[in-house]
């Protein structure tokens, strides 16, 4: 005796000789396999419902997951998989809700599921990899731009697509490939569009990657024993982090778990501003519309370890070196307030090419007009006189020969 298999909603996808078909092909009383269970199943119609399959089976009491989407997105997830095994199945592999590997791509997510996929069996000029296809309707909720990007940057094109539009009577194939040759079609493939175009990175929009800054970890809040190393794109419009991994992998993450927990008020007296006359929190949210504290923390050369409570350097009385013809001070020397690193600054060329240099000790130097206007090396290194945290310059890797050498650090010069 034949019994119905109980299923939550109506299936619209089978096999029929181990190709995709939906039940508006199938006539009554002829046998499809179900995609899920590998059960029978047959088509029929009912007032007031699409046709649709059922499953029968000689055991009672079997349930099947097939038919566990929307109705109206099923049946349109059906009708793609039919059309993309009529215009590829002898050269790729046809599937629905499936998992495209995105790991190597600088996202947060490792996976994207496609609602229906062409995976070919080599490299295809114009698609890649593959071709996705996002079927509009319960899915509404993916982040298109963001889900576009990852399925380029993987090697493979995509496609959105309407529902309604997939259950006309006159959709097929060409339906899709349309999309692709229309200006504002919404098919992007790889031989004509660039991953770079859709993401809120001026970074990556521009240059072609992200603006990878490490985040120290002296600055971390759950102190030296539980630090995670992680960097973090610098770049407005990305609040993207890339933590690294102990076999040198890395993996992606938009969450700020991993960071300082301080508020922004914390790097008040670390950070020296050319102009302060805006209170700080508006400085600092010119200069990065997110993830501030990190951004600074990251970016910024004054900014250096410290044994400090904060875990970084902190400046206290300044001393003026050097004034224009409005008295503004333009080279001044600070004093960290818990160590005896002093801090030189020199604002003197373009906005925002200003050197900073980092010195062990009150610096024993003959404060002329030509000493300032010398590009100081790139690396001259700096060590406290005593109790050094390093026995080794972490800018350039050259080792220390003795504790007693004033050692300096010109950590960001930019020539005018």
């Amino acid at each position: 005796m034949l019994i119905e298999i109980f299923c939550g909603d109506m299936p619209f996808r089978g096999r029929r000789d181990g190709r995709p078909v939906v039940p508006a092909i199938i006539d009554d009383g002829e046998e499809v396999t179900c995609p899920v269970c590998g059960g029978t199943m047959y088509p029929r119609s009912a007032p007031g419902k699409s046709r649709h399959f059922y499953h029968v089976s000689n055991d009672a009491g079997q349930r099947c997951s097939n038919g566990g989407e929307s109705e109206t997105h099923e049946r349109a997830v059906a009708r793609v998989e039919v059309a993309l095994h009529q215009q590829f199945g002898e050269n790729a592999r046809i599937e629905t809700e499936v998992d495209v590997d995105v790991s190597e791509v600088p996202t947060p997510v490792t996976e994207r599921r496609a609602d229906a996929l062409a995976t070919f069996d080599d490299w295809n000029p114009y698609f890649g990899e593959g071709l996705a296809v996002e079927v509009q309707h319960s899915h509404e909720d993916k982040d298109v731009h963001q889900v576009t990007h990852d399925y380029l940057a993987a090697g493979y094109s995509v496609v959105w697509i309407r529902a309604a539009t997939v259950l006309l009577d006159t959709f097929n194939y060409d339906t899709i490939g349309a999309e692709f040759e229309q200006d504002n079609g919404s098919g992007y493939a790889q031989r004509t569009s660039k991953a770079s175009r859709f993401t809120n990175c001026q970074a990556l929009l521009y240059d072609g990657e992200h603006a990878w800054e490490r985040v120290p970890p002296y600055a971390h809040p759950r102190g030296q024993n539980d630090l995670i190393t992680y960097d973090i794109c610098t770049a407005q419009g990305c609040e993207l982090r890339r933590l690294h991994e102990p076999d040198g992998s890395y993996t992606y993450t938009a969450s700020d778990e991993h960071g300082p927990d301080f508020p922004l008020k914390a790097l008040k007296n670390a950070i020296v501003r050319e102009y302060d006359r805006d209170p700080f929190w508006k400085w600092a949210g010119s200069q990065y519309h997110s993830a501030q504290v990190e951004k600074l923390l990251a970016t910024r050369p004054e900014i250096e370890r410290c044994r400090g409570p904060k875990g970084f350097h902190e400046w206290g009385r300044r001393e003026t070196l050097w004034t224009n013809y409005s008295d503004q001070p333009l080279i001044e020397l600070r004093e960290c307030m818990y160590c005896p690193v002093r801090l030189v600054t020199n604002h003197r060329g373009r906005s925002g090419h200003s050197t900073f240099c980092l010195y062990g000790r009150e610096p024993d130097l003959d404060w002329d007009d030509v000493y300032f206007q010398t590009s100081p090396p790139e690396c001259d290194h700096y060590l406290y006189d005593e109790d050094a945290i390093e026995d080794y310059c972490p800018k350039c890797g050259a080792t220390m020969k003795t504790p007693e050498t004033t050692l300096r650090d010109h950590t960001s010069w930019i020539p005018p």
